[in-house]
């Protein structure tokens, strides 16, 4: 059949001319005795999909299979399923020619019309991508895990109401769902969408769970994209990215390996649930705000026009002459000569001038202010976020060349890490790492960046001068509320 059936045209071509086209000898006599087709929903690999009625008016989804063609597990899977976000099963008819598996119709939309139709934002993806991580565990997570192998957008569907307000999430279609058999090494054949299916799925191993993980990793990447392959000419929220390269790997081995995993890094991604993990460290971060906020003034005075030199004229002081005059500060504070110059850089120069690199800030910050290597080295291999297990919430490569904002951020985490750990002053996301935003403000508001101006690959001094700038905001905040209490 090459059109799409629809009711008013059931009511001009009738039930016969429609059968007639498929020959209806193949369908089992009790399904059409019992059912009435209304519409072909889609036609495809020896497969036709009808929404049907009883004769009670009761909508259902009838789902034809050519036995020639299918050796396939639909029926006997949906039966023994429950829970929400399944289709229920119904019944099952069968003759030589046709298996025919009815289940409940769901009210609604197929997400990619859904988000086609509505200006999904990120939280609503997330919203909806959970929602599927909690039906996916269900499957995976049954004592012969169930893998679906066909995830993608024109299986899920979106039930809402007037105002577009998601309220169901449902899977549908499984056609290819198989049970997972421990101990066998492949799948005996390809099914699924190539846009959306695992590597494996093309017979490189059995599919298991991490099939379907591979697969939710592409839906997301639509979702937020509009696109199945991954474009780096498009902007992703960076943690949601993270999450998307892990599930889509090409080794299952480098994936997720629970779709609970992916429901977790989806939640501590959603710029709403930081929020909410951050009000739970406001207590730690009032006092250190109400620090900074009695002193702000004197702290903002202090750094821009007071030079870390005595000598120096505050009015005539001049970016490089700060740049000098912190670089002499620090090495002289802490005895080192990290700042001053015999640390090989990346462009292999020496000195103030010479490029920073992230080994020579990890450097600092053990050998300087006496932070744990491990800790200091630890690497992050989830998504950006604050841990008490690393300092750094990338993971970078020691030659790597550092940005003046990055700089801002260690520059205050090393001095108070509970700044740079509440967001909730954030109104929006742009897309950058909030406790990086978080410490750019409080910088901007202090003076903390005064002097620095090259916003990539700064120097040796520039570092210098950045840490010697909070050095500077901390102690006066700290001076200033001593005052306080005494009085």
């Amino acid at each position: 059949m090459d059109s799409v059936y629809r009711e008013s045209q059931i009511n001009d071509v009738g039930l016969e001319e429609l059968l007639a086209s498929y020959d209806e000898s193949a369908y089992p006599e009790v399904f059409l005795e019992k059912y009435f087709l209304t519409e072909c929903l889609a036609e495809r690999n020896g497969t036709d999909t009808f929404a049907a009625v009883d004769a009670s008016g009761s909508k259902y989804i009838a789902k034809c299979y050519d036995r020639s063609l299918w050796d396939m597990e639909e029926g006997s899977i949906l039966r023994n399923l429950q829970g929400a976000g399944l289709p229920r099963f119904v019944e099952s008819f069968s003759n030589e020619r046709m298996l025919v598996n009815v289940r409940e119709y769901i009210e609604g939309v197929s997400l990619d019309v859904y988000a086609a139709e509505n200006d999904l934002s990120r939280e609503n993806i997330t919203e909806i991508c959970m929602k599927l991580c909690d039906i996916l565990s269900g499957l995976h997570h049954r004592t012969e895990p169930v893998i679906h192998r066909d995830i993608k957008p024109q299986n899920v569907i979106i039930s809402s109401d007037d105002d577009g307000t998601i309220l169901n999430v449902t899977l549908i279609d499984f056609d290819i769902a198989r049970k997972y058999k421990s101990g066998s090494d492949t799948d005996t054949r390809f099914f699924g969408t190539q846009a959306y299916a695992a590597p494996e799925q093309y017979g490189f191993s059995q599919t298991d769970a991490r099939a379907d993980i591979y697969s939710f990793g592409v839906l997301l990447r639509y979702l937020l994209t509009g696109s199945t392959r991954k474009n780096d000419k498009i902007t992703v929220y960076k943690p949601l990215a993270a999450v998307i390269d892990k599930c889509t790997a090409f080794s299952p081995d480098d994936r997720y390996s629970d779709i609970d995993q992916v429901k977790k890094a989806l939640s501590q991604a959603n710029p709403q649930a930081q929020k909410r993990r951050a009000l739970k460290l406001t207590a730690c971060c009032v006092l250190a705000l109400m620090l900074v906020s009695f002193a702000g003034f004197r702290i903002y005075k202090a750094v821009t026009w007071t030079p870390f030199n005595d000598d120096a004229i505050p009015a005539f002081t001049s970016d490089e002459e700060r740049v000098s005059d912190a670089v002499s500060y620090m090495n002289e504070k802490y005895d080192t000569d990290l700042f001053g110059g015999t640390q090989q850089t990346l462009d292999g120069t020496e000195g103030a001038d010479s490029v920073a690199t992230i080994g020579l800030l990890k450097t600092v910050l053990i050998d300087v202010y006496g932070l744990d290597a491990d800790y200091v080295n630890a690497p992050n291999t989830d998504i950006p976020n604050e841990s008490e297990d690393f300092f750094f919430p990338w993971t970078w490569a020691d030659d790597q060349t550092i940005g003046r904002g990055t700089m801002v951020y260690v520059a205050v985490k090393v001095h108070d890490p509970a700044i740079v750990a509440d967001w909730s002053s954030l109104k929006d996301d742009n897309g950058e790492y909030p406790g990086e935003r978080v410490a750019l403000e409080f910088a901007e508001e202090t003076g903390i960046m005064t002097g620095a101006n090259r916003p990539d690959d700064i120097t040796v001094g520039e570092m210098a001068l950045i840490l010697a700038n909070a050095e500077r905001v901390f102690d006066a905040a700290a001076e200033a509320e001593a005052k306080r209490v005494v009085n």
